[in-house]
């Protein structure tokens, strides 16, 4: 087997690290991971192809040239990644293609890695190992848990802009990943560390919230429904927001009831208890819904997500029955949230400053 000279080698070593060092950056700045993975696997497999098999094994040179395709394919998996990045080239080309080129590679180095020492030392030849050991992290660093959003939109004036996956922490948000509306296809990917509640946003609007989990998420935005189904937690909140938006309906269609009670000639006090008693339950129902939501989920994400939404729209954190019965119900994973933990001594402090009369 030919071997590197001197400088060949250092470039291969340092091309190794890079190209490790660009996936594992991968996860969290993506566009640098890329570049740096592109130029490592450049260097990487460059170098490799160098080093020819010049004897006469029929079994080293199948497996020499297994090696050769790896390093076709390592290249191929750096142009579908830039391709993912940069939003060009064949469609076929986006989405986790890198990864699952990155996987194939992965397996037949590994595979090379352990039977060409093997026939050489058959050739009373030697060589080194750790010229296959750089290639190990990358396989397990590809075996990560990976989530996958698609979805389509019909609204016009999202065609071309930027949407935002926002995860969030107690008091700030956290962009986890970015994608272009084109044609009106929306597509999110990316490594998953922990199941998470996260919203998309356009700008500083927030779209829509869901769950990031594992497995392929069918997302869809349009003028009627914004809904996120095919993983279990998402198709779980996906049915409480349908029930919520109904309540919602009926809310809101209030006056056009007293509109239809007047036409009918019903009088004035009696109109007016037909619509408190219907407002009061409609109220009733969504607290109902919202309570017994949280609380059914306060040992998944689902819990502190939908308490998190509640909240939202308090000006400050207070104490409301809702809020002390859901506290009251809800598991150790919901009162140990951080979110809810500050909510609750916020609110708590809040409280007491009311009782007091202090401002």
């Amino acid at each position: 087997m030919k071997q590197l000279n001197k400088w060949q080698n250092a470039l291969f070593r340092t091309s190794a690290i890079a190209l490790v060092v660009g996936l594992a950056l991968h996860l969290f700045m993506s566009l640098a991971g890329t570049l740096i993975y592109a130029v490592g696997i450049l260097g990487f497999s460059s170098m490799q192809m160098l080093t020819t098999y010049n004897g006469t094994s029929i079994t080293l040179k199948r497996l020499r040239h297994q090696q050769v395709l790896s390093d076709f394919l390592f290249l191929l998996s750096a142009a579908a990644m830039v391709a993912q990045e940069f939003n060009f080239g064949p469609s076929w080309a986006h989405g986790n293609v890198w990864t699952l080129l990155l996987v194939i590679c992965c397996v037949l180095q590994l595979y090379t890695a352990f039977r060409i020492p093997n026939e050489l030392e058959k050739e009373k030849s030697k060589i080194a190992p750790f010229f296959f050991l750089p290639l190990l992290l990358p396989v397990f660093s590809s075996c990560q848990t990976q989530y996958q959003i698609e979805g389509s939109t019909n609204i016009g004036y999202l065609e071309g802009k930027k949407l935002y996956l926002n995860g969030f922490n107690v008091d700030s948000m956290i962009t986890l990943d970015s994608c272009t509306v084109q044609h009106g296809r929306i597509q999110f990917s990316g490594a998953l560390d922990s199941t998470q509640m996260v919203s998309i946003f356009l700008q500083s609007e927030s779209l829509m919230p869901l769950v990031l989990e594992e497995g392929i998420i069918n997302l869809v935005i349009d003028d009627v429904n914004q809904e996120a189904t095919g993983t279990p937690l998402n198709d779980t909140l996906t049915s409480f927001i349908r029930e919520k938006l109904r309540l919602d309906t009926q809310m809101s269609e209030l006056p056009r009831m007293e509109s239809k009670l007047i036409m009918d000639g019903v009088p004035e006090y009696e109109r007016e208890r037909i619509l408190i008693a219907e407002s009061e339950k409609l109220i009733a129902d969504h607290d109902r819904l919202v309570t017994s939501f949280v609380v059914r989920h306060s040992d998944n994400v689902l819990g502190p997500g939908v308490f998190m939404i509640l909240t939202s729209g308090f000006t400050t954190p207070q104490l409301t029955p809702q809020i002390e019965e859901i506290m009251f119900r809800a598991k150790p994973y919901l009162k140990e949230h951080p979110y809810v933990k500050q909510f609750m001594e916020e609110a708590k402090i809040n409280s007491e400053k009311i009782h007091t009369g202090a401002e």
